[in-house]
């Protein structure tokens, strides 16, 4: 596994930019299928494994049984 100078492996740096971006862009968080499709994956069980990582590391916080409630840390 490659981490980077920030300590997140580069799937975990595409996710964290998307969902990031897409914040930036529009003022709220992008659904995991949007997630999926922008950074290309084949699953959205790979963007919720990959979000929940970004959580557990904190750099991304979400509350509960909200859809979109991503939000940057």
């Amino acid at each position: 596994m490659i981490i980077n100078k920030e300590g997140l492996t580069p799937r975990q740096k595409i996710v964290y930019d998307i969902v990031k971006d897409f914040i930036k862009s529009n003022e709220y968080s992008p659904s995991y299928e949007e997630v999926k499709q922008l950074a290309g994956l084949h699953s959205k069980e790979n963007v919720h494994r990959y979000i929940h990582q970004l959580i557990d590391r904190g750099w991304l916080r979400n509350k509960k049984g909200r859809n979109r409630s991503l939000s940057l840390t």
